[in-house]
């Protein structure tokens, strides 16, 4: 009996492997067919067109700031600097203990302003707004520290445009990167809600002045395996599921939305770990139980850079934040799992996702201590356990290897010594990377939900470019100016 139980479990686990790496093969055909269209699209249809016209729509771009000193105003020059007709650039500071205020009010000429705006969204007390006397359009908020999310509504609060965009301090975009995004709201300005963007690791790469000058892998271990993760993510995947109408995640880090969807969903939660999943699903549900027909989309094309981690333990506490964050995702949508409601977002989309993120982890690091021991304890059938096992490495293997096929198109690693260097990698990366993320996503699942913090990454290399409640949602708020521009801590 024992015997048939630790057999069938551990078959159950090869063959859970090999659909898993069958479903990723199977996306990432439909992001094949979803590149190729956006590469026809990007020949062919006239978006340079869209940086001279006047029916392009207008872009807030909403910087949250926390401790943001160092980098914050050679990252709004940087935006500044990016080839879109109409947008307005507005830093949100949340409360930071250094000179983020001073440096943004000294770099950019700003005084306050009497601004009248809608608190559509609740956050926290907004103390002062700023505004730039240069020729940039420029809005400084500063306001009580409440989180990232709390930042990102309060930024929406005083945008002036219909869609507006989320993104970090240190983040690099590249210069057409709007453009590419907003055509998608050009081609179905009803139904279209968001769009995300591709994010790539930065590390390795040559910037100056705000822009990436020369693209470069880097060079350590730790690095080069996150720009194949990065790979495999958002042109493997994202794509495709883009395709099929069930996009998942807009990336915390680059994506653009509808003001008027996201004020009418109640902003960002800023009690979340992962609130770029919980507002995608979010917008997801809430319009599939009105029954109105939307579109939330993802543009290859719109690239934009961020360094990720350079050490194990800061790369261990990212990942474990943002299993958590899909740990709450989870329990908050569980709803929709399986409901025909849905359409195919809850019965094949969300299911999926489940299956094969959340669930995997649990899976694959018991397999690993469960499918040896039953190999060598005589449990398990070398002769028919290992073929399958090795079916699935190859599968995992050539499905990594598809998405350097995708990334080629790009062009940023067409050279020979980077394409060896990636495919060493891709086919290296089942030797330590991966037993310790998914070692790191089985620990997430243990810990106090009631922590709350910023999410702040230690960054080298790139550099850091880097309560009392507010009013009542629907108040009109008229901030007044002052004469007085606080200073550092400790500071009269």
């Amino acid at each position: 009996m024992l015997n048939t139980i630790v057999q069938t479990f551990n078959f159950f686990i090869i063959f859970y492997v090999i659909l898993m790496q069958i479903q990723v093969f199977f996306v990432a055909t439909m992001s094949y067919r979803a590149l190729a269209s956006d590469r026809f699209v990007t020949r062919h249809g006239r978006i340079q067109d869209m940086i001279t016209s006047d029916t392009t729509p207008p872009i807030s771009i909403v910087i949250p700031a926390y401790n943001e000193a160092t980098g914050i105003a050679d990252s709004v020059r940087s935006m500044a600097m990016l080839h879109y007709p109409n947008m307005e650039i507005i830093v949100v500071n949340d409360g930071s203990k250094d000179e983020t205020v001073q440096r943004m009010i000294e770099a950019f000429d700003m005084v306050p302003i009497d601004f009248p705006f809608r608190n559509a969204i609740p956050t926290q007390t907004i103390r002062r707004l700023y505004k730039s006397r240069l020729p940039h359009p420029v809005v400084l908020v500063d306001k009580e520290n409440g989180g990232k999310s709390d930042a990102i509504n309060a930024g929406i609060n005083v945008s002036k445009f219909p869609y507006f965009m989320a993104t970090d301090a240190d983040m690099v975009l590249e210069s057409e990167a709007l453009i590419h995004a907003a055509r998608h709201f050009v081609e179905d300005r009803e139904r279209t809600v968001a769009v995300g963007g591709n994010v790539r690791p930065l590390n390795g790469c040559e910037v100056r002045l705000g822009k990436v000058t020369k693209v470069s892998l880097p060079r350590t271990a730790i690095e080069m395996a996150q720009v194949v993760e990065y790979i495999r993510s958002f042109l493997s995947a994202r794509p495709g599921w883009s395709r099929m109408g069930s996009l998942l995640i807009i990336s915390g880090a680059f994506g653009i939305f509808s003001k008027a969807a996201v004020t009418e969903v109640g902003g960002f939660r800023n009690d979340h770990l992962g609130e770029d999943m919980e507002m995608t699903m979010r917008l997801h549900r809430h319009f599939r139980r009105k029954k109105q027909d939307y579109r939330i989309v993802y543009s290859a094309d719109a690239v934009a850079w961020t360094e990720v981690p350079v050490t194990w333990n800061v790369l261990k506490k990212q990942r474990v934040r943002w299993h958590r964050g899909l740990i709450q995702v989870i329990w908050q949508y569980k709803g929709m799992i399986l409901n025909p409601r849905y359409g195919f977002v809850g019965m094949v989309a969300w299911p999926s996702f489940i299956a094969f993120e959340f669930i995997a982890p649990v899976l694959e690091f018991t397999g690993w201590i469960l499918i040896p021991i039953s190999l060598l304890t005589g449990f398990l059938n070398p002769e028919v356990a290992v073929p399958l096992i090795l079916i699935a490495l190859l599968l995992g293997t050539a499905n990594s290897i598809a998405s350097l096929f995708l990334d080629d198109r790009f062009g940023y690693y067409s050279d020979g010594r980077s394409t060896l260097r990636l495919l060493m990698y891709t086919l290296g990366e089942h030797l330590g990377l991966r037993q310790r993320s998914v070692w790191w996503r089985v620990r997430s699942l243990f810990w106090n939900p009631k922590k709350k913090v910023w999410g702040d990454m230690q960054r080298t290399g790139v550099g850091n470019l880097g309560g009392q409640t507010g009013p009542q949602p629907g108040t009109l708020m008229n901030v007044p100016p002052t004469a007085s521009v606080p200073g550092p801590p400790g500071e009269s």
